[in-house]
């Protein structure tokens, strides 16, 4: 996942379009705080890896693809570190078990 530089608040300030551009990006939903995971096949949990989840974040899950629309009971323990949660779900025997997801921090 690409991280956007910050920009610099003390003297000398970055260009205008620096600025412009990036809450551009984050108008139009620019975030980079999505991603994609595929549960384990046959298995009850899942870690999920990625350098947006924080302490305090929030997951929002949707399935991708028939079986995954099957899977019952998903959920994860909050972040105990930075950077990955354990999901929790039913066991189903389908290798496509797979769901977009977004981070909210």
């Amino acid at each position: 996942m690409s991280q956007l530089q910050q920009l610099r608040t003390t003297p000398p300030y970055d260009e205008p379009w620096k600025t412009a551009t990036l809450v551009n990006l984050i108008a139009g939903g620019r975030l980079n705080s999505v991603g994609s995971v595929t549960l384990t096949q046959n298995g009850t949990s899942t870690t999920l890896n990625d350098n947006n989840i924080r302490l305090g974040a929030k997951l929002f899950f949707t399935p991708t693809s028939a079986h995954a629309a099957t899977v019952t009971g998903l959920w994860y323990a909050p972040a105990m570190v930075p950077g990955a949660v354990t999901l929790g779900h039913s066991a189903v025997n389908q290798p496509d078990l797979s769901f977009d997801y977004v981070v909210l921090t």
